[in-house]
């Protein structure tokens, strides 16, 4: 009685979750079909305009090429360097490795305000403002830790005895690598590169500080940036922002099942 009863309450707490979730997306859904700019839908009568003039009156289209250029070459750079450091940090045994890795960790939970005056300083000295690798750069930075952590896991639980049969077999340290282990971590690797493009997908703070030029723009600076320029048009900026959700949403959804035995796998060894 008594579990029936609380299995009744968690369904209940989920619905009431998944409606906390999916009633805003829905509303502003709706909203970005008022070609009337008005926040109150009732009486309206819906059109795809305000997409229209998202896609092809504005530089949106321009921002969100800009984002996934920066996002994808984000995720390559993290998941090359922190499968080079994870296999180090588990295959080889050196003094202070455990130190390092936690080092690491923590030096990524300062907040990125606190350390963005002298990135600023060092991107103008650079003269690298405005540019792609300043931002590829520092978010590759940025990630790189928690990805770290994140395939070394993988790494850990991939026993060492299947090199050991690959260089036995004639095969380089790095072939094998290539060859044994990297396919083994196809799961780790979905997930660690998913976390990172939704991180890079959604990131302000640095993306407005180091690249606010207007065709430099990324989707979350130019959305921003829209409303600023064009006043409170909540059709325009809702269907900015319902077009901003769709290419993360599509690749959860083509790779939730990866991303799901990444994240569950990872946690275990």
């Amino acid at each position: 009685m008594f579990r029936g009863k609380a299995t009744l309450w968690m369904y209940l707490i989920a619905v009431l979750a998944g409606l906390g979730a999916v009633v805003p997306l829905a509303w502003l859904f709706m909203l970005s079909l008022d070609p009337s700019q008005g926040a109150a839908t009732s009486g309206a009568v819906y059109s795809l305009q305000n997409y229209s003039a998202v896609l092809f009156e504005s530089l949106m289209a321009r921002y969100f090429l800009n984002t996934a250029l920066v996002a994808l070459a984000t995720v390559a750079c993290t998941l090359i360097c922190a499968c080079m450091g994870a296999y180090a940090a588990s295959r080889y045994r050196f003094r202070g490795r455990e130190a390092a890795m936690v080092g690491l960790l923590v030096a990524s939970m300062t907040p990125v305000i606190a350390v963005l005056v002298p990135l600023y300083a060092y991107a103008a000295k650079l003269q690298m403002l405005n540019t792609y690798q300043i931002l590829i750069v520092i978010f590759t930075a940025w990630q790189l830790p928690g990805t770290l952590w994140l395939i070394r896991s993988f790494m850990d639980a991939i026993p060492v005895e299947l090199e050991e049969a690959a260089l036995v077999d004639g095969c380089t340290r790095a072939g094998a690598f290539f060859r044994v282990v990297l396919p083994q971590l196809a799961p780790g690797l979905v997930a660690a590169g998913l976390i990172v493009f939704v991180y890079v997908w959604n990131e302000f703070i640095v993306a407005v500080s180091l690249a606010p030029k207007q065709d430099m723009r990324l989707i979350s600076v130019g959305l921003y940036f829209y409303l600023s320029e064009f006043g409170i048009e909540w059709g325009k900026i809702s269907a900015g922002a319902i077009l901003s959700i769709l290419p993360p949403a599509a690749l959860f959804l083509f790779l939730q099942r990866k991303l799901i035995h990444g994240l569950s796998a990872g946690a275990v060894k």
